[in-house]
């Protein structure tokens, strides 16, 4: 049967408040103890250590504890028979893998069912420790204040009039040092004080012995059935290509195309204005500025052959003859399907004769008839990338669009046979044995 804490602690309570009117008295006369007359209430402060104490929830704690071992145990036992099934029903390599997991879950099961049993029997025996102890304590309480208990009348009404401040105190006080005070110093000091102090130190040693069973449990762990192997191997991390901007791409493979690519770039590109008016009146004073000069003879391949690689391009502020080639290397598709008849009508002849020509073959390569570039030097890409980008200027001017250009003639025109005109009158050897073939046999 639980003890009832706070009624076993009332059932001694009348002994311990008499006990406390005589250590009072007895501290009025001059009765002094650390232990006892600290303050007023010292001795009812060692009686009620363990006031608030309800061993009836600890009671319940331990049926919990012991319905749950008793579940432990009944999971245990439908395990085993489990297992015996599938001993009996599963052979092979699986089989015994399954057997071999049953089994320990079952060993598990028995541990928690065992920690489960221990819990329960250490909580029992703190609710009977501590039961055990209170009353004890009370006992002692009690039994020491019986003690005296013919005299007890007498006691208690010498310590009131002392306690109290009466004038008539001296037949009071006399009881109180010739009585009380002896009685005090023996039977409280010794006997009663010591059954307070071990039922206070008694009742931690219980708390502090139950925590450390309860804690030198071991833990349980149960296996999961979808940990029996070991987890597939994660892919790792797949890299995310970069995507490139179309017009990245199309701007980087721009710059090195020949100026044979020119005539098939598709017709939405762009054609860069020129940045002076491009009527044929104002040729001459441009072509002025420059002086004509014929191709090097490396440069005199016949118009059947193809286009021959830009040496460089000039500068945008060269001349027509230089905007001109910017034109018919950005419209050449154009121009393709215009026929040739009519680019003859349409283009204005220029004033110089002399100049038609020179201006006819720089138009046909895209430079100016100049002799600062060496012919002989082929074009690196870098220069072409450079010279082929349009200036600021001819942004800007791209706003305001000129008046509609004519066809210009160089792209389609065909070339005059001038490099024939332009060789050295040195002859190659195969003109040489040509003519020295009809003379053979003479």
């Amino acid at each position: 049967m639980t003890l009832d804490v706070a009624a076993r602690l009332a059932a001694g309570r009348s002994s311990v408040t008499n006990t406390q009117t005589y250590v009072t008295a007895c501290h009025a006369v001059g009765y002094q103890h650390p232990d006892l007359t600290a303050h007023a209430a010292q001795i009812m402060e060692w009686f009620g250590g363990e006031d608030g104490l309800n061993l009836t929830v600890l009671d319940a704690d331990c049926a919990v504890l012991r319905a749950a071992s008793a579940a432990a145990d009944e999971a245990v036992r439908v395990s085993r028979d489990g297992l015996t099934a599938l001993t009996a029903a599963w052979d092979g390599e699986s089989g015994s893998l399954a057997v071999e997991f049953v089994d320990r879950h079952c060993a598990a099961g028995l541990a928690l069912a065992g920690a489960l049993r221990a819990a329960a029997e250490t909580c029992e025996a703190l609710r009977d420790g501590l039961g055990r102890l209170v009353d004890e304590k009370v006992a002692a309480a009690v039994s020491i204040d019986d003690r005296r208990a013919g005299e007890r009348p007498v006691w208690l009404a010498a310590a009131a009039t002392v306690s109290g401040g009466s004038a008539e105190r001296t037949e009071a006080v006399e009881v109180v040092t010739q009585q009380i005070t002896p009685y005090v110093d023996t039977d409280i000091r010794t006997d009663w004080l010591t059954a307070m102090r071990s039922a206070t130190s008694s009742v931690g040693a219980a708390y502090e012995d139950a925590l450390r069973q309860l804690n030198a449990a071991a833990t349980v762990y149960f296996e999961v059935p979808g940990a029996l192997g070991s987890p597939p191997p994660s892919p790792g991390p797949v890299p995310v290509p970069v995507p490139v901007p179309a017009q990245a791409t199309s701007a980087a493979a721009a710059p090195v195309s020949s100026p044979a690519s020119v005539p098939i770039l598709p017709p939405p590109v762009a054609v860069p204005e020129p940045t002076v008016p491009p009527p044929a009146v104002d040729a001459p004073p441009a072509v002025d500025t420059a002086p004509v000069q014929p191709l090097p003879p490396a440069l005199g391949t016949p118009a059947s052959a193809g286009m021959p690689a830009l040496p460089s391009m000039p500068d945008v502020g060269g001349g027509p003859s230089g905007l001109i080639g910017q034109i018919a290397d950005a419209i050449g598709g154009l121009i393709d399907s215009m026929p040739d008849d009519t680019a003859d009508d349409d283009l204005p002849e220029p004033e110089d004769p002399v100049d038609e020509d020179d201006s006819d073959e720089a138009a046909v390569t895209g430079e100016p008839a100049s002799e600062d570039v060496p012919a002989t030097e082929d074009p690196s890409p870098e220069e072409v990338v450079t010279e082929e980008l349009p200036t600021p200027d001819a942004e800007v001017t791209e706003a305001e669009p000129p008046p509609p250009l004519p066809p210009p003639e160089p792209v389609t025109a065909p070339v005059p046979p001038a490099p024939a005109a332009e060789h050295t009158d040195e002859e190659t050897p195969c003109e040489i044995a040509a003519d020295e073939l009809p003379q053979v046999g003479q």
